[in-house]
């Protein structure tokens, strides 16, 4: 998409033209290009947050279970 919003003058007519003719004049890969920069990125943030949910979950439990078990003693 960035080539087309990038082009000078009427380079392509749309997104599939775009697509035919990158894969035409530089390969398949040319479609991948920049994906490893982008997965650099992204990456680091997706571990980052995936294990800090998981982390606040696993104490979130504890003091739930914590908790109901106090209130069940102070109920007998």
């Amino acid at each position: 998409m960035s080539r087309m919003y990038n082009q000078t003058g009427n380079l392509y007519k749309g997104v599939f033209d775009c697509l035919f003719k990158t894969i035409r004049t530089e390969g398949v890969l040319a479609i991948y290009k920049g994906y490893f920069a982008h997965l650099a990125r992204i990456l680091p943030h997706t571990i980052l947050t995936l294990s800090l949910a998981e982390q606040t979950n696993k104490v979130m439990r504890r003091l739930e279970d914590r908790f109901l078990s106090d209130s069940l003693k102070e109920n007998l």
